[in-house]
């Protein structure tokens, strides 16, 4: 007669497959189970908390001397004085979110990350970018410049 382990009766003892199966697959939950942990954290982030305020006062006249082309890091904005008529454009490039920077020639705009090319009026010269760049509303009171993003 064979003896029998002393605990197989009562079902407490556990083979060696039984144990290899229940750790793999606990560790396939725990994977799994950080996996989902991340994708939430992505898909629930909101994003940049330090972005420009909606209106952003950017200077006075006299900070924009005419035919110029002069960044606003407070707005994330470059703004033209075409003969005391200001416009601006938002310097965040729409393809992935780069700061565009004026070309050496002084003539438009290029991304440095992914290299899109903007012309002098932000329309889109050259991708990646897929849209030109945004046109900002500049305002003018007292002398202040305001430019809404």
């Amino acid at each position: 007669m064979i003896d029998k382990h002393p605990l197989s009766e009562s079902g407490n003892v556990i083979s060696r497959r039984r144990f290899l199966a229940l750790v793999t697959h606990g560790g396939w939950l725990a994977a799994m189970g950080g996996l989902a942990y991340q994708i939430g954290r992505f898909l629930g982030g909101r994003g940049l908390e330090t972005g420009p305020s909606p209106v952003v006062a950017a200077g006075t006249l006299d900070d924009f001397l005419p035919e110029t082309t002069t960044y606003v890091p407070e707005a994330r904005a470059w703004v033209h004085n075409n003969a005391g008529d200001l416009a601006a454009l938002d310097a965040v490039c729409p393809h992935l979110g780069c700061l565009v920077r004026q070309k050496e020639s002084g003539s438009g705009f290029h991304c440095p990350c992914h290299g899109s090319e903007f012309g002098p009026d932000g329309e889109l010269e050259r991708g990646p970018a897929q849209r030109p760049l945004r046109p900002l509303t500049v305002q003018t009171k007292d002398n202040a410049v305001l430019i809404r993003t």
